[in-house]
């Protein structure tokens, strides 16, 4: 990572991504506003890696635009004039030309001194910071804006910063594409991918500065419990994003909500779109003859085809009474509760987890900066208890492509489990959220949920395997007969909770609850393997 920056020439022009006659207009305009011209992209990829790999490249300076060239690039990614409006075969050379370009600042610069955090901040989507962009961008007098960094043009007019209400918003429509539109999800991840790295890097970088600081080093050499103030981290940018949380529930649902929308009604109007119209498929341009083979019949609510030539995907477009602020639904298929059809496939969910772990881990670090780790757990268990079971367990497995670490994984699974399990149980008497064999064997093994539903047992089956596991990676246990008596007694009673329901509803989770109790016999065998290993 380079040690030092230096802004774009004050000389360069402001229109610098746009070319008047550029192939990039959509058919859908009826102005004649510059769009982006991906040739800018390519010059600016090329000041910034020209003698990178170079023996001593980590001693010069790299050139990075303002933040106002860098914002209107980011916008690059998803606004819909720069991907799903372009013509097809200009999708690609724009979009793969913004995130090499994003991706190697990223890696050259790194996110505090080529000054991303600036250029992602969002400014709330309302009347008044639209027009004190639009008087930016004509230089209007008194703006306080350097006009030489400006950028002019549709996409500057109304990108993420402008259009977005804020990060939220905009995490919670990127997963509402995942599932209900999957032409604007094809952009939205690579921005959201970006933007989570971009978070994660800057997190990183500021906690090794706080953790490197002079002050705390001395101060921890006099005294070993001493405690690193992190006050490079309290200006990151997620806790820019989570300052308006601060101490407001609902606001911090909505936070955690986001990583959980899932193109529905509900979701839909919570996280509508981004941009205007921006499900609007774009018009055919003059004089293209569409093929013959193309469905006449798909047309939207303004009249405009759906122009699906060199799509194989289905048409996931809605016309503009549905994609406003308050939109009463979301196209989306109607199968079975799958991984593809619930949460969007494994890339969304992977990326739903990611965040997650970053909301984690910022309440343990820094809690008043948001919410506390048990208020943002309880949350967590609000948004994952609806879910179909093999999504369930996704969320609360230890698997490699888990990101949240083992120690947030303990608390939120036990906490999931108390809230299912049945009255009689004993609950862990500990203030931390330690686990021993002691406490698995008489607070979660041997019972059965507090409800004969055969989901609720199922997924409190689920998670007494997970704790089990989690247990079994982090130190040895022993293989007893009151461990034997625990397993078999949870097993047996959570299976007389459910002997009434019997239907075809049930079926899928019963096959659940009884693969969850072999796989609990089947960690017993293992645990009395590793006794034979040791003995």
């Amino acid at each position: 990572m380079l040690p030092a920056t230096l802004g774009m020439d004050s000389d360069s022009s402001s229109q610098s991504f746009y070319t008047a006659g550029s192939a990039c207009h959509p058919s859908t305009t009826s102005d004649q506003q510059a769009l982006p011209d991906s040739n800018a992209l390519t010059l600016y990829s090329d000041i910034l890696t020209s003698g990178a790999s170079h023996p001593k490249c980590q001693d010069k300076c790299a050139l990075i635009p303002p933040p106002a060239h860098l914002e209107v690039i980011i916008s690059f990614l998803v606004h819909p004039y720069t991907t799903t409006r372009v013509p097809q075969n200009e999708r690609v050379d724009i979009a793969s030309r913004t995130i090499i370009y994003l991706r190697s600042l990223l890696t050259i610069a790194g996110p505090l001194n080529s000054k991303l955090g600036e250029a992602c901040v969002f400014e709330g989507g309302n009347a008044r910071s639209r027009k004190l962009r639009k008087g930016r961008a004509e230089g209007y007098e008194g703006s306080g804006s350097d006009d030489s960094q400006e950028v002019l043009g549709i996409v500057a007019e109304t990108c993420l910063r402008i259009s977005g209400t804020d990060f939220w918003h905009a995490v919670g429509w990127a997963f509402n594409c995942s599932v209900a539109h999957p032409k604007r999800w094809k952009y939205w991840k690579i921005w959201l991918e970006f933007m989570l790295d971009v978070l994660d890097a800057d997190w990183r970088e500021r906690q090794k500065q706080d953790e490197n600081d002079e002050d705390f080093n001395s101060r921890l050499s006099q005294d070993p419990e001493a405690e690193c103030k992190y006050e490079s981290l309290r200006n990151s940018l997620l806790v820019k994003y989570l300052s308006d949380s601060v101490g407001r529930s609902n606001a911090i649902k909505r936070v955690v909500k986001s990583a959980f929308a899932d193109g529905s009604p509900e979701t839909g109007r919570a996280y509508p779109e981004v941009f205007e119209n921006e499900t609007v498929e774009p018009r055919p341009q003059k004089g293209q003859k569409r093929k013959r083979d193309v469905k006449l019949a798909s047309l939207n609510g303004n009249g405009h085809f759906d122009d699906d030539d060199d799509d194989t995907e289905d048409d996931d477009g809605v016309d503009a009474s549905q994609s406003m602020v308050g939109s009463s639904t979301l196209s989306q298929d109607n199968e079975g509760d799958t991984l593809e059809n619930t949460l969007g496939g494994p890339e969304s969910i992977i990326l739903r987890q990611r965040l997650l772990t970053l909301l984690s881990r910022v309440t343990a670090i820094l809690p008043d900066t948001s919410t506390g780790v048990k208020d943002l757990y309880e949350i967590f268990w609000d948004c994952i208890k609806s879910l179909p079971l093999p999504l369930f367990s996704h969320f609360v497995s230890p698997s490699r492509s888990n990101p949240l670490p083992t120690v947030a994984l303990v608390s939120l699974v036990q906490l999931a489990a108390t809230r299912l399990l049945s009255t009689s149980a004993h609950r862990p008497q500990q203030e931390n959220d330690d686990l021993s064999q002691d406490i698995l064997e008489t607070c979660y093994l041997p019972f059965s949920a507090n409800t004969s539903s055969v989901e609720d047992n199922a997924k409190l089956s689920v998670l007494v395997e997970m704790i089990f596991r989690l247990l079994l990676q982090s130190c040895p246990l022993y293989h007893t007969p009151n461990l034997e008596e625990a397993v078999e007694k949870g097993i047996a009673a959570r299976e007389f909770k459910v002997r009434k329901k019997r239907d075809e509803e049930t079926e899928q989770d019963r096959a659940w609850l009884k693969g969850s109790s072999q796989r609990l016999r089947g960690l017993l065998a293992c645990v009395e393997m590793q006794n034979e290993k040791r003995s």
